[in-house]
């Protein structure tokens, strides 16, 4: 007859290892069960104490913003500790996602100076503003309803096609023609200056 095998637990399954827990106390040592990786019987405080400055004196050799990111892994580790602590190495977990966070971290710096490069080329490439209307003009243009004021500088002072203007606005283009039809005439209004 077959013993379950949650039956006989004096014996610790496989992988598990027997080592001795010291009841911090009373001093008492007796045997105990660690998990695999239970980071020899540490609990992440311990882990923490004995690694982090280890940690960030070697990676910090190779990279910079090694602190930061191995306190990041460090914050991930604790957040996610009990699984952690049962792997084979839960330092070299630690490691791995400190590791990870450097290389993201040069990535990213990599990519935002290629980016401001592009817009700097781009910028010295561009013809300059688009001309500005004069102060009565601009000042009636303030004057405007919202969405009739967002419509002619779109339109007329960005150059944009009615079906751009529409997709910016999220409406439909007759809607577009409509506010700018309104827009003229309104500034018609406002600009109409008597001869007398």
């Amino acid at each position: 007859m077959r013993v379950p095998e949650h039956a006989d637990r004096t014996q610790p399954r496989e992988r598990e290892r027997c080592v001795p827990i010291v009841e911090r106390t009373t001093g008492t040592v007796q045997a105990g069960v660690v998990h695999p990786g239970a980071a020899d019987g540490l609990d992440f405080d311990d882990c923490f104490r004995h690694h982090y400055a280890r940690l960030v004196r070697s990676l910090g050799a190779g990279a910079d913003g090694a602190e930061e990111a191995v306190q990041e892994a460090f914050v991930e580790a604790h957040l996610r500790w009990r699984t952690v602590s049962r792997l084979d190495d839960p330092v070299g977990w630690v490691r791995r996602v400190a590791i990870r966070r450097i290389l993201n971290q040069n990535r990213s710096l990599l990519r935002r100076t290629r980016a401001v490069g592009r817009l700097a080329d781009g910028a010295r490439r561009a013809e300059g503003p688009p001309s500005l209307p004069d102060d009565g003009l601009a000042a009636a243009i303030r004057r405007l309803p919202v969405r009739q004021r967002i419509a002619l500088v779109l339109h007329h002072l960005d150059g944009l096609p009615v079906r751009e203007v529409a997709d910016a606005m999220g409406v439909a283009e007759g809607t577009v023609k409509s506010q700018l039809h309104d827009a003229r005439a309104n500034l018609r209004t406002m600009l109409e200056v008597d001869d007398d």
